[in-house]
């Protein structure tokens, strides 16, 4: 049953994970993990290599192991399934497995998996949206400042700058040529 179980969680992982639709991928980690373990430790429970008394050990310590593979964050895996389980006889076990995890996928030139999915995220960016990433700056007129009693038309501006809005106490003005700045106001540029 527990093949079964994994076998599932794991296609429908990959199927979740390939299809690009935003989603946590933490706890599916963790979970395949678990079973990971949980398999295991039904093995050599059934093969008389084992007590039943440790598969709980065995659950934990594939949480971490699986963890440290997947995102290639050992040290990450220890702290995190530590704080889970709360117990400090799991330590060593956990930094064992975890670095093992960790040495077994880098060996492997494996990815991180939170690398991949920014990766593949930022491929599927399309080229229209590099207009959103102009910065807006918000300017304040100073007391006395060069930017006080100028008309917007006189300002010395980048020439692919853009005025787009002028806050002046709690309206909010079209920022035309004729506009004359006052100290207080806050000039939006893009």
């Amino acid at each position: 049953m527990i093949i079964v179980i994994l076998l599932v969680r794991f296609v429908f992982s990959m199927i979740s994970y390939g299809s690009g639709l935003p989603g946590g991928i933490f706890l599916p980690i963790l979970t395949l993990g678990a079973l990971s373990g949980a398999l295991m430790a039904h093995i050599f429970v059934y093969l008389h290599l084992m007590s039943a008394n440790y598969a709980l050990n065995f659950i934990v310590i594939g949480m971490a192991g699986y963890f440290a593979c997947i995102g290639k964050a050992p040290f990450t895996a220890i702290i995190l399934i530590f704080e889970m389980v709360g117990s400090v006889t799991h330590i060593l076990p956990l930094a064992l497995v975890s670095l093992v995890a960790y040495l077994v996928v880098d060996l492997l030139n494996g990815a991180p998996i939170y690398e991949s999915l920014l990766e593949r995220l930022l491929k599927r960016k399309p080229a229209h949206l590099a207009m959103s990433s102009m910065i807006t700056m918000e300017v304040t007129v100073l007391a006395g400042g060069m930017l006080e009693d100028q008309q917007i038309r006189d300002l010395q501006m980048e020439s692919n700058s853009l005025i787009t809005l002028v806050r002046r106490s709690e309206n909010v003005l079209i920022p035309k040529g004729d506009l004359v700045l006052r100290a207080g106001d806050i000039i939006y540029i893009r």
